[in-house]
């Protein structure tokens, strides 16, 4: 089913995201951001999978935190304007 399917690849990217934040730290807090901070089921998959690797880190989504990417984007942007700008007035 596609129940079955999704959990499949949020097992998946779950458990190689588990292994690398457990490889940094066993316990404390795991703040996730971006789209698929609103993704219970990855949420749960990550849960289950810092688990399976003996961490004891709780993971955490703020319901706003999707537009963490939103801000990043906006502000590289404003970033990368300004370069070319100050690159394009140099240069004449």
């Amino acid at each position: 089913t596609t129940g079955n399917i999704l959990k499949g690849i949020h097992l998946s990217m779950a458990g190689r995201f588990a292994r690398l934040v457990a490889s940094l730290s066993k316990k404390g807090v795991l703040a996730v951001t971006g789209g698929l901070a609103n993704d219970v089921g990855l949420l749960q998959a990550i849960d289950e999978e810092l688990k399976k690797v003996g961490a004891r880190i709780e993971v955490k989504a703020h319901p706003l935190s999707i537009q963490a990417g939103a801000i990043g984007a906006a502000l590289w942007g404003a970033f990368r304007h300004e370069k070319l700008s100050q690159a394009a007035t140099a240069a004449g």
